[in-house]
């Protein structure tokens, strides 16, 4: 990688674009790499200098405040930062110009990487696949999306090293390199606030396979419809293997007899029994599980681990997560699901919901799949908030809902004190507002712990 750093930077004007994490990792890096190398490092924040006087070494220049992006028209080579947008910006950069982290890291180790991205469900899919390869051997490394800059496991990283990656469609945008193994788990409307549209989010998300070559492996689901439209349109090189979630023909996994499959032409390997267990609910994490498992096989892990580790998982938090009982009443932080696919999925993996929590930042996008569902449920009270939430009831209001059966609040707190006064004793309430959290919080995380706090608050107040 030392290498690779030196070859990419020598003799061009080098911009670090973006400061956050991720830019602090490859600061690091690139100065203990190419020392007396050059650096601009450019970022919206205007405190950033105040708040970062490493920025003040010799061979550093900071460029700050809401003008930062006109740093790229003077850099030969941009390490952009994933949080930030350059579809919307206006920017005619030429791509070859920009690399990220993400990039320069496939480009050194991606025969060591399974790399697992897709709208929903590739954090439980990642980590999943790390538990399961940690089950097997110590000598595995977990990061990417997860909050953990790639550049910080290069220490750690030797020929024997396998890398499991959780990655971003801001970080898939503009690489070079696919990784080995690549899953594309499924892919619906989001992020539309960084994209000029969706098929370019669709378009980012897909360079895992097209990046690929014809000895790696991409792993994507049969019956994701947006996903197999992209792959009619863009013929990859690698392997494809389609997941099913249940008896199929031809190459992919699914299920063959007594067990989930892995096949390949005219040979099948056996990576769980059909009947396997696990303590992730719905049929969104069947489909999860068995791509964790094959991908786990594709990087020689014995079955016989595969079984045991996916029994042993815990679901992780915000996602359909149990927050607990009171007054016979049942709790569910599912403050991941901002989208409409992964608050229908909830729903049915709950089964009867009585008081449903919707809403939160509105980035425009489309609904209806959402409301027709909403309209079909039967005794469950929707309480809305935000300007999605308003939104939608708007536009359910249009779908002849009934309206004793919705109320909104603009303040998300009161939303949810009324979900829990509204839900019955022996009912299930459940917050899974297929919206983002940015009117209110600083992400879907903090949304949920506060909904837990609520719950957990007034739970305190009864028994007191």
């Amino acid at each position: 990688m030392r290498s690779l750093i030196k070859s990419v930077t020598n003799g061009k004007r080098v911009l670090i674009l973006g400061y956050g994490r991720e830019g602090r990792s490859s600061l690091k890096f690139i100065r203990e790499s190419c020392p007396g190398l050059p650096l601009v490092v450019a970022d919206a924040n205007p405190d950033l200098l105040a708040q970062h006087p490493e920025l003040l070494q010799e061979g550093i220049t900071a460029i700050t405040g809401p003008d930062y992006l006109q740093e790229i028209d003077r850099a030969d080579l941009v390490i952009k930062s994933p949080g930030i947008s350059l579809q919307k910006s206006g920017s005619r950069i030429d791509p070859s110009r920009i690399t990220s982290q993400t990039d320069l890291f496939l480009r050194a180790y991606s025969a060591q990487v399974a790399g697992i991205t897709g709208t929903k469900g590739k954090s439980t899919t990642a980590s999943l696949l790390y538990h399961i390869m940690q089950a097997y051997s110590p000598n595995v490394l977990f990061a990417g999306n997860i909050g953990i800059p790639l550049f910080n496991l290069i220490p750690d990283i030797n020929t024997g090293t396998r890398i499991v990656c959780e990655l971003s469609s801001h970080q898939l945008e503009y690489i070079n390199r696919g990784p080995h193994i690549a899953v594309l788990l499924n892919l619906f409307q989001e992020h539309l606030d960084h994209y000029p549209s969706f098929y370019d989010y669709q378009m980012a998300k897909l360079q895992a396979g097209l990046k690929q070559s014809e000895a790696d492996y991409f792993i994507f689901t049969a019956a994701d419809e947006n996903t197999s439209a992209l792959l009619k349109q863009h013929a990859l090189r690698s392997r494809l293997l389609p997941v099913y979630p249940s008896a199929f023909s031809g190459n992919g996994i699914g299920n063959s007899g007594p067990d989930v499959v892995l096949r390949m032409g005219s040979a099948e390997r056996a990576l769980l029994p059909a009947g396997f267990k696990t303590r992730l609910a719905g049929i969104h994490n069947q489909i999860n599980i068995r791509v964790a498992a094959a991908a786990a096989a594709l990087m020689q892990i014995p079955a016989a681990v595969t079984e045991q580790a996916v029994a042993s998982f815990s679901p992780l938090e915000h996602r359909i997560e149990f927050v607990g009982t009171f007054n016979g009443k049942r709790f569910y932080n599912d403050s991941i699901s901002t989208i409409p696919e992964a608050t229908i999925a909830a729903v049915n993996t709950i089964g009867q919901v009585h008081t449903l929590i919707l809403g939160g930042f509105d980035r425009g996008i489309d609904y209806a799949v959402l409301t027709d569902f909403l309209a079909s449920l039967k005794g469950t009270k929707l309480v809305f908030t935000g300007p999605a939430g308003g939104r939608m009831l708007k536009e359910l209001s249009l779908n002849r809902a009934s309206a004793g059966q919705a109320i909104y609040f603009a303040d998300f707190t009161e939303a949810v004190k009324a979900a829990i006064e509204l839900t019955p004793e022996g009912g299930s309430c459940l917050l899974s507002p297929a919206a983002a959290s940015y009117d209110s919080f600083t992400n879907f995380e903090e949304r949920g712990r506060y909904f837990r706090e609520l719950v957990s608050e007034k739970k305190s107040s009864l028994s007191g």
